[in-house]
């Protein structure tokens, strides 16, 4: 009597979505903080606008008029600085995404049932704080160095426009490295954009002192609704500063929207 062989399958174990992520906010975290050149590219830029730029430009400047306010020149400088610690965090982010890939990982990371929503929630979760990381460093080391004469409503406009601005800039050059797939190219891309978005903004001068020119580059410049925001949040309040809040989040919207979308073509191809 012959036996008869049966088979029976059974759908693998659906992962929990709070381990999933958890794991995904673990890898991301290990990927950005192990790479120090990436960290240190990140903060070098910004001590030095902060503790050479900032310094010598206010010992020349004293005041500036900013709106009919005057401020000390240091404090108008401020969020030139946060903006520079940003868009080079943001940065930094972008290169993990190449990093990943020429190292394999995504190659393994994409050959298991992964979610699209977990890998874009653990890059964003872990850019945006490594962001907001050397950012806040930024601004206690400012904070040190400078007397800022904000309110608490000040600093909480402050706070969260550099917020939003994270995750604008965040999402902005994350959505650029997923579309492009060359590493020098997107290397160049974000070590070019930085010096042409600081100095096609309002950063070390007002709008009305700007060329003509560099007043029409400014309007499409997302930098420049970084600066002005964290510039009228922290001297005139939440009211001054909604509008450039709202663009920081629709540009945070889209981008992250781009990426997604980019994220499904970039994981087929691998």
């Amino acid at each position: 009597m012959v036996a008869k062989l049966s088979f029976t399958t059974t759908p693998p174990t659906r992962t929990a979505k709070a381990a999933d992520l958890s794991a995904v906010l673990y890898r991301e975290y290990a990927l950005l903080a192990r790479n120090r050149v990436y960290l240190i590219l990140g903060l070098t830029p910004m001590l030095v606008y902060l503790l050479l730029v900032n310094t010598s430009l206010s010992n020349l400047v004293q005041n500036v008029t900013y709106k009919g306010a005057e401020l000390r020149f240091s404090i108008f400088l401020l969020p030139m600085t946060l903006a520079m610690s940003v868009v080079s965090a943001a940065g930094t982010s972008g290169m993990a995404l190449f990093q990943e890939e020429l190292s394999g990982v995504a190659t393994q990371l994409w050959s298991y049932p992964l979610r699209r929503s977990r890998f874009l929630l653990g890059k964003v979760t872990a850019g945006v704080s490594l962001v907001l990381g050397q950012s806040l460093l930024g601004l206690g080391v400012a904070a040190l160095i400078f007397d800022f004469p904000f309110t608490l409503e000040g600093w909480l406009g402050l706070l969260t426009t550099l917020t939003l601005a994270a995750l604008a800039f965040n999402g902005l050059f994350l959505a650029t490295a997923i579309m492009i797939t060359d590493f020098q190219v997107f290397m160049v891309l974000s070590n070019v954009s930085i010096p042409v978005l600081v100095f096609s903004a309002p950063s070390l001068y007002t709008v009305d002192s700007m060329p003509t020119v560099l007043q029409w580059i400014s309007k499409v410049n997302p930098l420049t609704y970084a600066i002005n925001g964290m510039r009228d949040a922290s001297i005139f309040g939440f009211g001054a500063a909604w509008r450039d809040m709202l663009v920081l989040a629709v540009m945070a919207a889209v981008s992250y929207a781009i990426g997604g979308r980019a994220l499904i073509n970039r994981a087929r191809n691998i």
